[in-house]
């Protein structure tokens, strides 16, 4: 059986890295935005989709990062060029907002990235390496 597959999104502003930070089951924990590619879409199109519904924020794939397999999951980490401004929960996870499911988009300075519990660990390395190529080439 193949792994289910999701889309990940790192979107940068500047010097500032788009995060969800989380809490379910009691657990506080940040997430990058992103979420299940559905049937006939390709990891590019969820991402741009996922983004939108989460944050609001629209965004095009400039480039594909990693793909790792996370226990059951695949995930498509893609760089995102998204169109600056503050995030604003929506879609399925402002639907399923509750006290102890919480979902909450934020522009994170790069330089704070080590003081996030970013899960799973690996998305921590893709994003510092994303962003220092970003800082070379310019962009």
């Amino acid at each position: 059986m193949n792994p289910k597959e999701r889309a990940v999104c790192v979107c940068f502003d500047g010097s500032r890295v788009l995060l969800m930070r989380r809490l379910h089951g009691g657990r506080q924990y940040t997430v990058l935005p992103g979420g299940g590619i559905e049937p006939g879409e390709t990891p590019d199109q969820a991402a741009v989709r996922e983004l939108a519904e989460e944050t609001g924020l629209v965004a095009t794939v400039t480039g594909k990062l990693a793909t790792v397999d996370h226990d059951d999951r695949r995930a498509h980490y893609l760089l995102m060029a998204a169109v600056p401004g503050e995030p604003v929960l929506g879609g399925p996870e402002a639907l399923a907002e509750s006290e102890d499911n919480r979902y909450r988009p934020g522009w994170v300075p790069i330089a704070e990235l080590a003081d996030e519990p970013l899960v799973p660990e690996e998305a921590r390395e893709i994003v510092r390496r994303a962003f220092a190529e970003c800082l070379a080439d310019g962009r």
